[in-house]
């Protein structure tokens, strides 16, 4: 039987294997070609391996949410405490919006800007005398009341860890917010109201899972994110979601919490609400 010869010439980096014209076979060459080619083929179709197939590499991302709000706390104004529910009957699970925009100008960067408007609204006989902004309401009468709060933040945050399997970062921003409460009797038309406007720094910390390695159809976040105003009060937020991403669209359910106390002793006003429930979110991402 002759010798078999064997050849190994390389062709742009890759080593291809053939037997000599007079022993070789179709099968024998075709299996060189396979096992010799088999790693390159293996990264090529391993998508994340690339960082731009990473899910956090992005430039836009927005979120729409719908937040059911229930409300908890009272208002003062030169009086008592006001209780939101016991005496002014504050609506629950109140529809509101929640809308969020990150911009990305590099893999580890974020400008983020939300925001939501507030509304509670609240129709109640009240059992005591209660006093708002130097006008007095008796027992049994009808109160009308509503209290709107318009919430802004935007603030830039810095991920410590961005990859394939998700993200966790630092934020630092300020936020504004406007209050207005109105308590109204519906027997004697008497109308009382108060505004406030605050300014503060917020700082907080925000993050997502992956939890499926290489896949990124299911994720999990949550954030953070409040300030300390010594005797003046504290602003406190934070949202845990988990949801299916489908492309570039995500559709998440979680549940969202803001604890805001602020107050003036000077007057004897202020405001201590707790706004709580469930919250539905459709983000885009590209």
């Amino acid at each position: 039987m002759s010798a078999t010869k064997l050849f190994a010439p390389k062709v742009n980096g890759m080593t291809f294997f053939a037997l000599s014209k007079r022993t070789a076979s179709v099968p024998a060459l075709a299996a060189c070609l396979i096992v010799c080619a088999s790693p390159r083929l293996g990264r090529a179709q391993n998508p994340l391996s690339d960082s731009s197939e990473s899910p956090e590499n992005f430039r836009i991302e927005i979120t729409g949410a719908g937040w059911l709000v229930n409300t908890r706390g009272t208002i003062q104004s030169s009086g008592t405490p006001i209780d939101l529910v016991n005496d002014l009957g504050a609506q629950q699970n109140q529809p509101t919006f929640y809308g969020q925009l990150v911009y990305k100008p590099g893999r580890k960067h974020r400008i983020v800007f939300e925001g939501t408007p507030f509304r509670i609204n609240g129709y109640n006989v009240v059992n005591r005398s209660v006093t708002y902004h130097g006008e007095t309401f008796n027992v049994s009468e009808t109160l009308q009341s509503s209290a709107d709060m318009n919430y802004f933040f935007g603030g830039y945050q810095y991920d410590v860890v961005s990859g394939p399997m998700g993200h966790l970062g630092f934020s630092v921003g300020a936020a504004y917010l406007s209050a207005t409460g109105t308590i109204q009797a519906a027997q004697t038309s008497t109308v009382a109201s108060k505004s406030e406007t605050v300014g503060l720094p917020l700082a907080g910390a925000d993050f997502r899972i992956f939890p499926i390695p290489g896949h990124r159809i299911i994720e999990v976040e949550g954030g953070l994110r409040g300030m300390g105003a010594g005797s003046y009060g504290h602003y406190v937020e934070g949202t845990a979601n988990g949801g299916i991403c489908l492309k570039s669209i995500t559709f998440l359910a979680g549940y969202r919490q803001v604890n805001a106390l602020f107050q003036n002793s000077s007057n004897s006003s202020g405001v201590n609400v707790r706004l709580r429930g469930p919250i539905f979110s459709m983000m885009w991402r590209w």
